[in-house]
């Protein structure tokens, strides 16, 4: 992409990360100061024990019930799917809940009958009871109780293939079969329009309904309460904006000041299925850009908060998010970042200045630090990946100039890194290298 963004750690991360204690009067610098991309990130800047974050196997889960107002519905034939609903506090603020739906069984009419979320519509109220994942923020719906959905009605969805002003009716077809909709009592919603006429609709709508008997013995016509134009040709009425993504990070900015964004690519998972018309964020393997902000929650594999500064590309996340339309990017609620769960990430910054492919070694300058030792030795091992902007290379392919940022186990006695990961962000050139290094 034009955008060359940059990545971020000269780290120990896996659970047989060792850090060498610190010669004396060589301390970290403190996580207070955020242009400092080499600073330790310590157990005291996460609120929690290292003991307690480091031993943490699995992500505690609490049971919560709500009710709100059903916002949006995500795909209705995928495995899993999410709907979004409007919530209030005590306060009376509101909050746009997430739920995830991974069974169908959990979905259920007002009555407590099984239902079908292609019948259900924006507006509805719904009552939810779902485990709360406490740290990555994920509502696992238990139950989804419709309470606008009551036993009397009927979904009806399909295409509108005749409009009858006259008689206020309405022809829409679903497999194969027209069903007559009489619109004289029904809330009608069309885009933009609400509440909207029937003039307002126009033949091949993709619509929703809900009916009910209008008790004239004909199994094809029905009473319409309420229809909504879900789509028109290309243009989606009913959008969804709220996801649920797995991905992988391909790009980190070098200012990782907030709000900042960065680049990821979507992974395979249950929520997708190819040639969903809603999907505005991409099939797997494309890429799509992720906005962090202050608000936004990062969490660890499975105990407690993350820093940015502990990301690096290559990293797996599940983001919780909408998507900015005016944009294209992804807001997020919540990053769980998979790929960190032990303390101990040093984070380093550098330019490489020399490589040698003999003895496998990468000489290296540390830029954006305060650290007073700046020269270090990076070692590649036979399992060590190199990437540059997401495309794995070979040792050979780096370049002097170039800024890295390597996954590994730092001595800091000695000044190396054993590296396990080499992420390449951008080359830099000599003169930009010194502005970096001297202004740290």
């Amino acid at each position: 992409m034009k955008n060359h963004f940059l990545t971020k750690s000269f780290v120990g991360l896996m659970a047989s990360l060792v850090l060498l204690p610190l010669p004396a009067g060589l301390a970290w610098a403190s996580d207070d100061d955020a242009d400092d991309a080499n600073s330790a990130v310590t157990a005291a800047d996460l609120g929690a024990s290292e003991s307690t974050i480091n031993n943490a196997a699995s992500e505690k889960i609490e049971s919560v019930t709500q009710t709100g107002t059903l916002i949006e519905i995500g795909n209705t034939t995928a495995e899993n799917t999410t709907v979004i609903i409007r919530t209030n506090d005590e306060s009376g603020q509101t909050e746009d809940q997430t739920v995830e739906v991974e069974t169908t069984s959990a979905v259920m009419t007002d009555a407590g009958a099984v239902s079908d979320l292609s019948d259900w519509i924006a507006g509805d109220q719904i009552t939810f009871t779902a485990n709360h994942y406490t740290n990555s923020g994920a509502l696992v719906a238990k139950s989804l109780k419709n309470r606008s959905l009551k036993a009397k009605h009927y979904g009806r969805n399909g295409w509108v293939k005749a409009i009858r002003l006259e008689t206020n009716e309405m022809d829409v077809e679903w497999n194969g079969t027209i069903y007559t909709l009489n619109t004289s009592q029904a809330k009608l919603v069309a885009g933009a329009k609400n509440p909207a006429t029937l003039s307002d609709f126009q033949v091949g709508d993709r619509i929703r309904g809900r009916v009910v008997e209008d008790n004239d013995g004909n199994p094809n016509t029905w009473k319409a309460e309420i229809i909504v134009v879900l789509r028109r040709g290309n243009d989606l009425f009913m959008r969804v904006t709220r996801w649920v993504t797995l991905a992988r990070i391909t790009a980190i900015p070098e200012d990782i000041t907030l709000p900042t964004t960065i680049e990821v690519e979507v992974l395979p998972s249950k929520f997708y299925e190819a040639g969903d018309v809603n999907n505005l964020i991409g099939a797997p393997g494309e890429k799509v850009k992720v906005d962090i902000t202050d608000q936004t929650h990062l969490v660890r594999k499975f105990f407690g908060k993350c820093l940015l500064k502990e990301f690096s590309e290559g990293d797996e996340v599940r983001i919780i998010s909408r998507r900015d339309e005016s944009t294209g990017h992804l807001v997020a609620k919540f990053i769980k970042n998979d790929s960190i769960q032990m303390l101990g990430v040093a984070n380093h910054l550098a330019a490489i200045e020399a490589i040698d492919t003999s003895t496998n070694t990468i000489e290296v300058e540390l830029i954006k630090t305060k650290l007073p030792v700046k020269k270090w030795t990076v070692r590649v091992q036979p399992d060590t990946v190199i990437y540059r902007y997401g495309q794995k290379i070979s040792l050979s392919d780096l370049q002097a100039g170039e800024v890295i940022r390597v996954v590994g186990t730092a001595n800091t006695l000695q000044y190396y890194v054993t590296a396990q990961r080499i992420n390449v962000v951008i080359k830099k050139t000599a003169t930009d290298i010194s502005n970096m290094v001297s202004t740290h």
